[in-house]
């Protein structure tokens, strides 16, 4: 619900019968309209209610979809869902997953992506079909008090001179037409957006030509597959995807060439393929779902136009390989979450949310990038066995392939080029570095110390003669930035000198060793997202306090 002039202004759904519909009685104001009930939609709308920001999502659909569709929530994923406080669900539901095995015809190795190496809490992912993952999602956000507008489509919108955002939406149920003047316009609502086609943005695409897929979820009978991971059979005309889903079905899923528009799902398409690798020893039950779908590569040339903007598969698509789809959504709105929560709240500039595009597309291009590999490897229809396992064979492609995949390889360039210092800086992570997680203590991580709405300012205590200085730090930063920094003071273990009110005693030097300076203290500014915006020496605390405020627009 938006205040304007001191009163509330009524939000433009109810609910009839269990579901939301619109009134259509009249104009509409609202602040934060999200369009998409998808996994980035949901998520942006989990970070903004959790952070005191009201929202609405809207979604054409009548009813949440019941198929599984993506499968993989990786590393950097879990992360960031703990840190909004969601991942347990995430953990008691899905399948643990440690491995991707790459078998090529002709030849008797086999290449293996090991997760379990990941510098991570999580050094696997999590298989998990996307309806349940959508489920957990749309839990929480209820649970907030977000409210979920089915069969609601956004027919058109627009940017004023002004800024004024307009936006003209239909009950596809009655045809019901209604005008809205949302705050802020956010498209969650895929690849073909109609929220990205007002951004009067171009768009770059690149055709997987002749490529089809096909897939189902079906019991398997005498699978030799390892439930825990992911197979992948590929041949010089086609590869074949098996791994074992939650609830004992298995997802089979077959690329190949096909020029034409019709493609066979029938079971016995699918039984064919499977006894030509595994000799015929797989008895295919009944399918729950099948699907037929193609791919290609596409990225906007920008994210936002004013008050829209557009986030996940909206802004950009590329390859399924590695399964990176729903993870690079999500990760696209829990950086856009916390900045237009802060931009709405006023905690922010609107500047701030430059920032979102500047980070989040260089990102996408580097995923494009990246699945593109993995595609050459596994979905090359035609090109050479020996050609393809030679790129899986070279120094370094399964290293980079765990990192990317993961999540954990990114890092926000941008972001590093705005942490200048006339000082030399420390070893170790960086500004625009995902911030490793680390253990404190027995009970206690630092990923768990970053679950709040705002920025985590890490002191990294060390000499005592230190104390009085970090106790007017944090009630300097306490009196300047109320919330938006929450200050946490680690000391090593075995320190018995006087220490700031509420400081944590760690039980190694590990998250010293890390963060801190050998040569005294040190702090570390990390982000709502998680990600490190600076790290210094206690003395700079001047200059650390006052990128902030930079950063942020408040000077």
């Amino acid at each position: 619900m938006r205040v304007a002039g001191g009163h509330a202004i009524p939000s433009p759904f109810r609910a009839i019968g269990g579901r939301c519909a619109m009134p259509f009685s009249s104009a509409s104001h609202l602040g934060v309209l999200i369009v998409g009930a998808g996994p980035s939609g949901l998520t942006l709308g989990i970070e903004l209610l959790r952070r005191g920001v009201d929202c609405r999502v809207i979604d054409k659909l009548c009813a949440p979809v019941t198929t599984s569709r993506s499968f993989t929530v990786h590393a950097r994923t879990l992360e960031l869902l703990e840190l909004a406080g969601v991942v347990e669900e995430f953990q008691d539901r899905g399948l643990r997953g440690e491995w991707m095995d790459y078998h090529f015809t002709g030849a008797e190795e086999k290449v293996r992506l090991d997760f379990t190496g990941l510098d991570s809490h999580y050094p696997y992912y999590r298989i998990i079909s996307q309806r349940d993952t959508e489920e957990i999602l749309r839990r929480h956000f209820t649970g907030l008090g977000g409210v979920i507008g089915w069969h609601t489509e956004l027919v058109s919108a627009t940017v004023h001179h002004d800024g004024e955002v307009t936006a003209t939406v239909r009950d596809t149920v009655t045809g019901a037409m209604e005008t809205v003047w949302p705050d802020w316009l956010i498209g969650c609502d895929g690849v073909h957006s109609t929220v990205a086609a007002s951004l009067g943005a171009e768009v770059s695409r690149a055709e997987y030509a002749d490529t089809v897929m096909r897939m189902m979820d079906v019991p398997l009978q005498g699978c030799p597959v390892e439930v825990g991971g992911v197979d992948y059979r590929i041949a010089l005309d086609h590869m074949l995807l098996t791994t074992a889903l939650p609830g004992g079905l298995w997802r089979v899923l077959i690329s190949e060439k096909n020029e034409g528009r019709n493609v066979d799902t029938s079971v016995e398409v699918f039984r064919q393929v499977l006894d030509a690798h595994f000799a015929g020893v797989i008895e295919v039950g009944e399918p729950e779902w099948t699907s037929v779908f193609r791919t290609r590569r596409r990225i906007t040339s920008r994210y936002r136009n004013g008050r829209i903007l557009v986030c996940g598969d909206a802004g950009h698509e590329r390859s399924p390989a590695g399964g990176q789809g729903k993870n690079t959504s999500m990760q696209d709105a829990f950086n856009l979450g916390w900045k237009l929560a802060a931009v709405v709240k006023g905690d922010a500039a609107e500047t701030l949310l430059d920032t979102y595009e500047a980070e989040r597309r260089p990102i996408a291009e580097q995923v494009i990038a990246g699945t593109h590999e993995l595609h050459s490897v596994l979905m090359n229809h035609g090109i050479p066995i020996a050609d393809r396992l030679a790129i899986a064979r070279a120094p370094g492609f399964t290293e980079r392939a765990v990192a990317r995949i993961s999540g954990i390889a990114y890092r926000y360039d941008s972001a590093a080029g705005t942490a200048t210092s006339p000082h030399r800086p420390l070893d170790g992570p960086a500004a625009g570095d995902r911030a490793p997680d680390v253990e404190i203590s027995p009970h206690l991580r630092l990923h768990q110390l970053l679950q709040h709405p705002g920025y985590t300012l890490l002191v990294l205590h060390r000499e005592p003669p230190a104390a009085a200085d970090i106790s007017k730090l944090i009630t300097r930063t306490r009196q300047l930035f109320r919330t938006r920094i929450e200050p946490v003071v680690i000391t090593p273990p075995g320190h018995h000198a006087p220490a700031p009110d509420g400081a944590l005693t760690a039980d190694s030097r590990r998250v010293h060793t890390l963060y801190g300076t050998p040569g005294g203290d040190a702090l570390c500014l990390i982000r709502p997202d998680g990600y490190i915006s600076r790290r210094c020496r206690l003395s700079e605390q001047d200059a650390l306090l006052a990128s902030f405020s930079s950063d942020l627009g408040l000077i």
